[in-house]
């Protein structure tokens, strides 16, 4: 896993961690309707660097370890107000 990650990479990977979170399942295709065809070469870095995956069903999901990470910094944070 590359831990380098651009602060634009950075929005995306908690944007999918929101959505999953939320329950929602979605694909590329998905993300692309939502915030634009700019984001499919950040989702395939991504998905090179280790921070995304895809299921069968091409639906995107953070990785082990990206869930981890994305969990340590928002614990960090603290509470949400």
């Amino acid at each position: 896993m590359d831990f380098n990650i651009t602060a634009g990479e950075e929005a995306v990977v908690f944007h999918v961690a929101s959505l999953v979170q939320d329950g929602l399942c979605f694909t590329d295709d998905d993300l692309a309707e939502e915030l634009g065809d700019e984001v499919r070469p950040v989702l395939q870095s991504l998905l090179g660097k280790g921070w995304l995956a895809v299921d069968e069903d091409r639906e995107l999901a953070l990785s082990t370890i990206a869930r981890h990470v994305v969990s340590s910094r928002r614990d960090a944070e603290g509470p949400q107000a």
